[in-house]
C-alpha cells in the first residue's frame, strides 16, 4: 500500500475539509489518504485504479447541513452529509472503500445500535438517496467505523438505517454446512428404521392370524 497523509495547515477553516493530491496513481496498488480532520465522518479513502491516472486530486467536505447542490435531504437521524470530489480520477477509477467513522455518544443518544447506521450517496439523476453496503468493520472508546465500497463519488450522509450483516466464510461455514449433512442423514436414518420397524410389525400380525 501507498500510504499518503495529510498534513495540517495555519488557521481553522469554516467548513472542515481535507484535500490530497497525487501526481500518478498506478494500477496493481491501493493508495490510502488518511489522516483527516477530526469533525470528518471519514477515517480513510482506498483507491484502487485500472489505468494510470495523472494529477489526481481529491477533496472531503464536511457539509453543515444538506448540500446546496442536493435537491432533496435525507429523511432520519443524520449524523454527517459529506461531499467527495475527485479530479482527473473518473474514467480511471477501479473502485473506492471509504471508512467511515461515527461517534458513539451520536449513536447511543439517537438511541441507535451500532448496526442501526448506513451510508447513503446521491443520485444526481434520480435526486434520491441510495443506500450503500454498508459493513461495520470495527470501534474504539470514541467511533464506530464501517465500510462501503464505490466506483464514483457525490454527495454522501450518513443516517440511520440497517447495517450490512457480514456474511460468514470459511470455517464457519463449512462448519455449517457439515452439520446441515449429519442432520439429513440422521432424519433418512429415522425414517429407514420407522419404516422397517412397520413392515416388521405387519409382518408379526399377519403371522399371527395365519396362525390362529
Amino acid at each position: 500500500y501507498t500510504i499518503l497523509k495529510i498534513g495540517g495547515r495555519a488557521g481553522v477553516p469554516t467548513t472542515p475539509k481535507n484535500t490530497h493530491s497525487w501526481t500518478k496513481i498506478t494500477p496493481g496498488a491501493a493508495t490510502i489518504m488518511k489522516d483527516f480532520n477530526s469533525e470528518i465522518g471519514i477515517k480513510q479513502i482506498q483507491i484502487e485504479v485500472n489505468n494510470e491516472a495523472q494529477n489526481v486530486k481529491i477533496t472531503v467536505t464536511k457539509e453543515a447541513g444538506k448540500p446546496a447542490a442536493v435537491s432533496v435531504a435525507k429523511t432520519g437521524k443524520v449524523y454527517q452529509y459529506l461531499q467527495i470530489n475527485a479530479e482527473n480520477l473518473a474514467d480511471k477509477l477501479n473502485k473506492a472503500i471509504v471508512q467511515f467513522r461515527v461517534e458513539k455518544s451520536w449513536a447511543s443518544g439517537n438511541s441507535l445500535d451500532k448496526d442501526e447506521v448506513s451510508v447513503y450517496k446521491f443520485d444526481e439523476s434520480s435526486s434520491k438517496w441510495n443506500k450503500l453496503t454498508t459493513t461495520y468493520v470495527s470501534e474504539d472508546s470514541t467511533y464506530y467505523y464501517y465500510d462501503a465500497e464505490l466506483n464514483s463519488f457525490s454527495y454522501f450522509v450518513i443516517a440511520e438505517g440497517a447495517t450490512t450483516v457480514p456474511q460468514e466464510t470459511g470455517a464457519g461455514t463449512a462448519e455449517k454446512g457439515s452439520s446441515l449433512i449429519w442432520l439429513w442423514i440422521l432424519i433418512a436414518l429415522v425414517i429407514v428404521i420407522s419404516v422397517w420397524w412397520m413392515m416388521k410389525k405387519g409382518n408379526i400380525k399377519k403371522s399371527n392370524k395365519i396362525k390362529s
